[in-house]
């Protein structure tokens, strides 16, 4: 954390973090805030009242123009709305400016985690990139960073408490972010392949805590059943709602997303193909983060930071849901597979071909494509640079007869 501030004494990097600050208060003047953090606010408020989110959330929704995009409600499990029912205890003006506070604390961890992942020569362009991730997540244009999305904080708790693990194999800490954020969003729990895939001794921990995850949300079935099953009618309703306005929010923006989204629009099943697709990339990205994790970053020991980048942003691949916000914590890693990337061959072409499309995806208003292509081609040019790096460690552990064997290849 230090390197980092050392380094924004730098006159152009200091003058690019005042931009940004200033850009975002200038977009926050202009355009839309917090509009998931007005879920939030309206649910506590509703509660308060005596009323129930999982019923009056999407009776008011349903009675704005769907036509101007989506209106969001409560629609998370019963163990949320409990906690909601504490927050009402919090006066409201104090309460939103300590969410602000934790919120931008969460987007900063994600900064610092991240440059953790650069080596000291990636860290010299990597300080000019910072302040652009807040109007970049994913490489791709987007306000996401004024949506007050409790992903933002959670991501970045996380992102932090993964530092120790990788570098000091040291977990306690990312399993309690991860659980705790499986209880909003069941999903997080992906990130469990983090620890494993990284971690030393790390299977079993990561199968524990993975069941706990999954229990704590399945016994909510039995300890409140009503709610939970309004739960349920509320994922389902935000859905149709979110399918009948024509956005592809509903589906997110991962591989299987897009296809369900063109799907629907088609006005063909979405629903079964959509499902398939994701098992079947979920299956074979998995096996290949296996392969590169305990054969070349267990067995040759190429360096943990290269290893991380890729498998962050490949275990947030793996998740069936990405929307903007759970693409920006993979924006860092992605700028420095960019430069990885092209230093190789191959990789400098599927770097180019990757960001291309998805410029080309953004132009033509492919809604979530953009960002798909963006975060596979450079997750496929990642790897490519961990296939070079294996090779020369290879090479420096078996000397000169090892690099006549490569020439002769």
């Amino acid at each position: 954390m230090f390197k980092l501030l050392k380094l924004s004494r730098w006159p152009w990097l200091t003058l690019l973090w005042i931009a940004a600050a200033a850009s975002v208060v200038g977009m926050a003047m202009v355009l839309p805030v917090g509009w998931d953090l007005d879920v939030y606010r309206q649910s506590v408020k509703d509660l308060r009242e005596g009323l129930d989110p999982y019923v009056v959330g999407p009776a008011r929704a349903m009675t704005k123009n769907t036509a101007t995009g989506p209106h969001y409600f409560f629609v998370w499990p019963p163990i949320i709305l409990k906690l909601f029912k504490l927050a009402t205890s919090i006066p409201a003006l104090p309460g939103l400016v300590l969410y602000w506070l934790i919120y931008a604390a969460g987007f900063g961890a994600q900064l610092w985690a991240g440059f953790q992942l650069a080596s000291t020569a990636e860290q010299r362009a990597l300080r000019y990139f910072l302040p652009l991730v807040t109007f970049f997540p994913a490489f791709m244009p987007n306000e996401v960073i004024l949506c007050g999305n409790l992903a933002i904080p959670m991501y970045g708790a996380a992102m932090a408490a993964s530092i120790p693990g990788w570098k000091t194999n040291r977990w306690g800490w990312f399993y309690f972010a991860v659980l705790a954020g499986s209880l909003i969003k069941p999903p997080f729990l992906v990130l469990l392949a983090i620890p494993l895939l990284a971690g030393r001794g790390q299977i079993l921990k990561s199968a524990i805590v993975g069941t706990l995850g999954v229990a704590l949300f399945g016994v909510q079935r039995f300890i409140w059943p009503e709610e939970f099953a309004e739960y349920l009618r509320i994922v389902k309703l935000e859905s149709l709602m979110g399918n009948s306005a024509g956005h592809s929010w509903s589906f997110g923006f991962s591989a299987a997303g897009v296809l369900a989204s063109a799907l629907q629009a088609m006005g063909k099943p979405y629903q079964l193909p959509g499902t398939i697709f994701f098992l079947a990339y979920w299956s074979l990205l998995f096996a290949t983060l296996v392969y590169f994790g305990w054969r070349l970053y267990s067995e040759e020991g190429i360096a943990s930071d290269t290893w991380m980048t890729v498998l962050w942003l490949g275990t947030l691949l793996l998740s069936p849901r990405i929307l903007q916000y759970d693409a920006m914590p993979a924006t860092v890693a992605m700028f420095l597979l960019a430069i990885r990337g092209w230093k190789d061959a191959v990789g400098r072409w599927i770097v180019i071909a990757g960001l291309a499309g998805a410029i080309a995806a953004l132009l033509a208003n492919q809604d979530g494509l953009e960002i798909s292509l963006a975060m596979w081609a450079l997750l496929i040019a990642g790897i490519l640079g961990l296939r070079a790096e294996a090779q020369q460690v290879r090479a420096n552990h078996l000397g000169p007869a090892f690099q006549k064997e490569s020439v002769r290849a």
